[in-house]
């Protein structure tokens, strides 16, 4: 103990033991040193694959899911619920009688209506069969007239603003967050689509009328015209009487919903049947001004409904509006997608959210490579192509649409070459002067 303690007393002697020990951890660094750099040029020095991707150009939006022809059939009368002949989810044929009501529940003046229409059809036919062909071609005539002025009455109207609906989808502060239609309606200029098809549809009625007027005047000579219209009229009035007693389809389509039994007293206005042809389902998407010159009438796409996750639908663009219109800030465009028919049986929500993906592009395939492997210098962007004896060389490359850390590049690369990650080192190759 003393020798150590007279050695460290000496102070010549500590500051020689002093600077060993700096020596020495010095020397310890160095060697940490190198050999983290080492084991990071090791990590550095991977390689990848050439692969090759299938792309495709496509344009995301979402809109309501809908089905056309669509309708909600209410009560025109009030009275006693007497017959259901249908139930919800029943597929049913146009003028089939879905619900009547007790006659003997309301006014005496709409029960009388199934004797006057007894009486005027038997007016009109005793007017008939002096000359069936006679009138029946003034029938025909004056339904082409008709038919003529409302195309005619139409197509004037779409030189100025027409008003027209739009329908979204509100959710409610209920507990469960239940979404309600809400119906916008505005003016508007019609859209040259529009504009076309009324002036095409005014064009067809205009020579059918031609068309029945000449056949008119080859049987004018029998039942005077304005007779028979008379007493059709009073057919169809006493016809759209009776149907009124009753809740009939207009269209062949499913039963969504129903809402009365037998028994329940109703009130005119209330809603009896949602009826849908659920083989036509639409949706109208919301495009963005950025995407919308990318989308094109049958244009494919894909659907995903939020009620349903498992269930992709398809289908196509079959119309694109070219009035947008300010949504939030945004300038939006409607697009029109008819979706293919479902398997039977299918549960489809109505008024749901559909996420859409039209594909505006049509897949092709391109070479790609990991984003780590581009390097960019001077002369532009370029990879290393490791050769068959494991040394580098240098491949000019323009990269393109990144996907997940993939990058498509187009170059003198084949799908299966080697190419290094390794950062170069600035002296000829990643790694060092050498390459490899």
């Amino acid at each position: 103990m003393n020798t150590v303690f007279n050695f460290m007393k000496n102070k010549k002697t500590r500051n020689w033991v002093i600077a060993i020990l700096a020596v020495v951890v010095v020397g310890v660094l160095a060697v940490t040193f190198l050999s983290a750099n080492k084991t990071d040029a090791q990590t550095t020095s991977t390689e990848a694959t050439v692969t090759s991707l299938e792309l495709s150009e496509t344009v995301e939006s979402s809109g309501s899911l809908a089905a056309q022809p669509f309708a909600s059939l209410d009560w025109k009368t009030s009275g006693v619920v007497e017959a259901v002949n249908v139930t919800t989810g029943d597929m049913v044929k146009a003028d089939d009688v879905l619900v009547a009501w007790d006659p003997s529940s309301t006014s005496s003046s709409i029960v009388s209506a199934q004797a006057d229409l007894i009486d005027a059809q038997q007016e009109l036919d005793d007017l008939l069969k002096s000359n069936t062909d006679r009138a029946q071609a003034a029938i025909d005539l004056q339904d082409a007239k008709d038919a003529y002025e409302t195309a005619k009455n139409w197509r004037v109207s779409l030189n100025d603003k027409v008003w027209t609906k739009r329908i979204t989808y509100k959710t409610t502060n209920s507990k469960n967050g239940d979404q309600i239609a809400v119906i916008h309606w505005y003016r508007a200029y019609p859209d040259p689509a529009t504009i076309a098809e009324a002036d095409r549809d005014l064009a067809l009625k205009m020579s059918e009328m031609e068309d029945a007027q000449r056949a008119y005047d080859r049987v004018k000579d029998g039942p005077n015209a304005g007779d028979v219209a008379a007493a059709q009229a009073k057919v169809d009035s006493a016809q759209a009487t009776v149907n009124s007693m009753s809740i009939i389809a207009p269209f062949d389509g499913q039963v969504l919903s129903m809402d009365d039994h037998v028994g329940d007293v109703v009130s005119s206005g209330d809603l009896s049947v949602n009826l849908a042809d659920m083989n036509h389902l639409y949706v109208v998407a919301q495009i963005d001004e950025s995407d919308i010159a990318k989308v094109k009438v049958g244009n494919k796409v894909t659907a995903t409904l939020d009620s349903v996750p498992d269930l992709t639908l398809t289908g196509k663009v079959t119309a694109v509006n070219p009035v947008g219109e300010e949504v939030s800030g945004i300038i939006k465009y409607e697009v029109h997608i008819d979706l293919d028919k479902v398997d039977d049986g299918t549960f489809i929500p109505l008024g749901t959210t559909v996420d859409t993906v039209i594909q505006v592009k049509e897949a092709s395939t391109a070479l790609a490579i990991p984003i780590t492997a581009i390097q960019n210098d001077d002369k532009g962007e370029y990879v290393w192509l490791i050769k068959e004896d494991g040394s580098t060389t240098r491949v000019d490359v323009v990269g393109g649409s990144i996907v997940g850390d993939l990058v498509t590049v187009t170059g003198d690369l084949k799908e299966g070459d080697r190419i290094s990650t390794a950062q170069s080192s600035g002296n000829g190759g990643p790694g060092g002067p050498f390459g490899g």
